[in-house]
């Protein structure tokens, strides 16, 4: 990768910012954040890539941020990603959209959406993972149809169940665990899509496309969904 590609920019004592140009798209900060995640994964706390940047941080007592700045020039200089990259995966998610489960449906309906409507709309795009954060595991999918982008919540909650799938905005997202959030509720997958016991801890990753399908409430209490 060319030096005017990218720029890298302290923003703690402990945490490196890798700024991408435009040419690099989604897919590609990806795979540059695995390929820092397998070179030096004795030194990092956490690789966050999101649109067009990754966050990079790093335990200073096992690294120095001199010797992380030249590990990760001499990383993305060797790096052909820019001209080599793989198709990203495609994850079906089952998603049980009903009046139990769609929290926020009432929104919907002021715009003259159906419970139907809704499901239709949300089902029938796929989506692109364009980042990963919020809280671990939470993929930004982008983008709806804009006749469900709604804003996010004016109160956002105190909890939101682990599975939730919810709008905000242009994105959709499945809540990895359960937290405070503000986006708006439609459904929720009865599948983790969040284990930190694992490696990756989430089978999502950059440039990832995903596709939603409607279950029933019995193939959704089957699959191990709770109501």
């Amino acid at each position: 990768m060319k030096s005017n590609c990218y720029r890298i920019q302290p923003v703690s004592e402990c945490s490196l910012m890798v700024h991408f140009a435009e040419s690099v798209n989604e897919q590609q900060v990806g795979e540059l954040a695995n390929l820092i995640r397998q070179t030096l994964p004795n030194a990092l706390m956490n690789v966050v890539p999101a649109y067009r940047s990754i966050l990079v941080e790093y335990l200073p007592f096992r690294l120095s941020e001199s010797q992380l700045l030249l590990q990760l020039e001499q990383l993305l200089q060797s790096s052909q990603v820019t001209t080599s990259v793989q198709a990203g995966r495609n994850h079906r998610i089952p998603v049980y959209y009903a009046k139990q489960t769609a929290l926020d449906l009432e929104t919907f309906l002021h715009r003259g959406l159906s419970l139907d409507d809704v499901v239709e709309l949300h089902s029938e795009t796929p989506y692109t993972v364009s980042a990963i954060g919020f809280t671990p595991g939470f993929a930004f999918l982008s983008d709806v149809d804009e006749r469900l982008a709604v804003p996010r919540l004016a109160s956002p909650r105190v909890s939101v169940p682990a599975g939730s799938v919810a709008i905000a905005e242009s994105k959709t997202a499945i809540y990895p665990s359960a937290t405070p959030g503000g986006w708006n509720i439609i459904g929720r997958c009865p599948v983790s899509v969040y284990n930190p016991n694992e490696v990756p801890v989430t089978p999502f990753t950059i440039g990832d496309t995903v596709t939603f399908y409607p279950i029933s409430e019995q193939e959704y209490l089957e699959l191990g969904g709770t109501l």
